[in-house]
């Protein structure tokens, strides 16, 4: 909760809850709370985290939002969603870049926002957005 929180107030704070959250379910310092299903609860509450909140992930005027957290910790991560019918719309951030990769089909190109920069990504090609500097 503290990290969802921080990841909209103090951003660059947030990634130390997420650190903690991860390590805590690991060594399930509650005693075995995954029968009950604490675990399963916990780690995708952790994982909502950081692709929603570390990311700035939102869905905003017809586009991908992104605003995302600077994560010195992390040299780079990754993950894939569906979006508006595309399966599997690949975002990577690193330090300096994201990069998006929208799968080829029939369906039509989607925007991205980018701190106030919106471009659009047609099926079947990559972008890279350089991060502005914080």
């Amino acid at each position: 909760m503290h990290g969802w929180v921080l990841a909209r107030a103090r951003r660059a704070e947030a990634w130390t809850y997420v650190h903690e959250a991860l390590d805590g379910d690991i060594a399930d310092l509650q005693g075995g709370t995954i029968g009950e299903g604490i675990h399963l609860g916990a780690m995708a509450g952790t994982l909502d985290l950081v692709q929603r909140g570390l990311t700035g992930l939102e869905t905003r005027a017809g586009a991908l939002r992104l605003d995302p957290v600077p994560l010195p910790e992390l040299s780079e991560y990754g993950f894939t969603i569906r979006y508006r019918g595309h399966w599997g719309v690949q975002l990577r951030l690193s330090a300096d870049q994201l990069r998006v990769t929208v799968p080829t089909s029939d369906g039509d190109p989607i925007g991205i926002t980018l701190v106030g920069r919106t471009v659009s990504v047609a099926p079947g090609e990559s972008c890279a957005l350089i991060l502005p500097d914080r």
